[in-house]
């Protein structure tokens, strides 16, 4: 078998097993002994990791874990609560929809689908798991880019090349559209001849952190059935952001900045 790791990644990752396992902290001499790194190989490692706030050293030299391990173990927690949240939810949608049920968070600048159900009927949209998707393309992706804070979705936008003045124009005006009436029917964008309908999910503070969909070809969405599917949809997003803390009486819930 082919050996694709990157060494000094390797060595890195050891250095920070070993911080974890002291909580009192640990010197570059003992870090050198105990990883049985040569000491110049360890103090970059060391300086490497500090410079991004993965490693803090204190007066007297010694290190410890830094403070961006608490931002990533925020996110992986709110993940994780979103996924446990939506299991029950995404599970009716597909039950009564017989259709594709997608859940996607921005990452980067894409919607990455992080949960998903598949429609089991033999002509249905692929349900997989890790597609991205540009942001404002389909109807998960839409949803995350209206309710994206207002300056960082200038800021996105702004590096959008392939947007005209008109065409920037059109899609900001879709976007105000989505977050007014609080969801999104998306036709043919991501794919051709089909149909999506989403909603935001928010959490505690009302901020949204995801979206759900329904989606599926174009020809089984008739004026009825969308118009079934936008309030099935919609029961689906609040009943996740509740799970997830929200209140939807709170002030100032609204999920985005004007």
């Amino acid at each position: 078998m082919p050996d694709y790791t990157v060494a000094v990644l390797e060595d890195s990752l050891g250095v920070l097993e070993l911080l974890k396992d002291h909580d009192d902290g640990m010197t570059l001499a003992e870090l050198t002994r105990s990883s049985g790194l040569v000491k110049n190989k360890v103090f970059r490692i060391l300086f490497t990791l500090e410079k991004h706030g993965f490693v803090e050293r204190d007066e007297a030299g010694r290190f410890y874990l830094g403070i961006r391990f608490l931002e990533f173990a925020q996110h992986v927690q709110t993940q994780t609560t979103l996924l446990e949240a939506a299991r029950p939810p995404m599970d009716r949608l597909v039950e009564d929809t017989s259709e594709s049920i997608f859940l996607g968070v921005i990452s980067g600048i894409d919607a990455l689908c992080v949960a998903a159900r598949e429609s089991p009927r033999s002509v249905r949209l692929f349900a997989e798991v890790g597609r991205r998707a540009p942001l404002g393309y389909g109807g998960v992706p839409k949803v995350l880019l209206a309710f994206m804070p207002e300056h960082e979705r200038t800021a996105l936008l702004d590096k959008v090349e392939a947007l005209d003045p008109a065409a920037r124009q059109a899609l900001e005006t879709r976007l105000c559209q989505i977050r007014e009436q609080g969801f999104a029917v998306v036709v043919d964008e991501l794919d051709p001849g089909a149909h999506s309908i989403a909603a935001p999910i928010r959490e505690h503070r009302g901020h949204v952190i995801a979206a759900i969909s329904i989606a599926g070809p174009s020809h089984r969405f008739s004026e009825e059935c969308v118009a079934r599917y936008i309030q099935l949809v919609l029961h689906a997003s609040s009943q996740i952001s509740q799970a997830l803390g929200y209140n939807a009486l709170q002030p100032g819930g609204n999920g985005y900045s004007k």
